[in-house]
């Protein structure tokens, strides 16, 4: 694994700083709302923000787009550069899908806005594709992520939905008391 993240390392830290900039940048573009305060916003960022940024880069982007290259890699359709870019194209392709079937479940995410979602993400897809490093599509997510906490939860679309949000601060006052 860590080979895989020392691989082209500092062209995955660039992508991730170009495409963390232009995500936060859809953050900030929406109205702002309160940030949590105290242990709720360590919490927030600790859990929205970082786990569940990383699990969102690696399920959206890095996961399809690594499993369609090796596959590809495999049969060996990417030793030619025609079959590296129709092999890239068909990992781009599976990662939009991905994100299109992912955020069609939730109802707030049909219609228009998905297909933002599917362009923002497949933004995030194409730059891992470019720089060959899982980082970039990653820390891209967990940087929207935090911007999203600290902008306001209740008035960005980044983080899940209101209503399990809802449900997690019942589960930990409960948890607590």
């Amino acid at each position: 694994m860590m080979g895989v993240l020392h691989h082209h390392l500092i062209w995955g830290l660039v992508g991730a700083v170009f495409v963390g900039f232009f995500a936060v940048q859809t953050v900030l573009i929406q109205p702002a709302s309160q940030p949590p305060q105290g242990l709720k916003l360590a919490f927030d960022l600790i859990w929205l923000g970082i786990m569940y940024g990383t699990l969102d880069g690696l399920l959206l982007s890095v996961l399809p787009v690594f499993a369609t290259w090796r596959a590809m890699k495999i049969r060996g359709w990417t030793d030619h550069w025609r079959g590296r870019i129709a092999s890239g194209g068909l990992a781009l392709a599976i990662s939009v899908l991905v994100i299109a079937l992912y955020h069609l479940g939730y109802p707030e995410f049909r219609g228009y806005q998905v297909v933002m979602i599917m362009v923002g993400v497949g933004i995030m897809s194409l730059v891992y594709l470019i720089t060959g490093n899982p980082l970039t599509p990653v820390l891209g997510h967990i940087a929207m992520h935090i911007a999203a906490v600290l902008h306001g939860i209740n008035s960005v679309s980044q983080l899940p939905p209101h209503y399990y949000q809802e449900s997690i601060a019942l589960i930990v006052r409960y948890l607590i008391h």
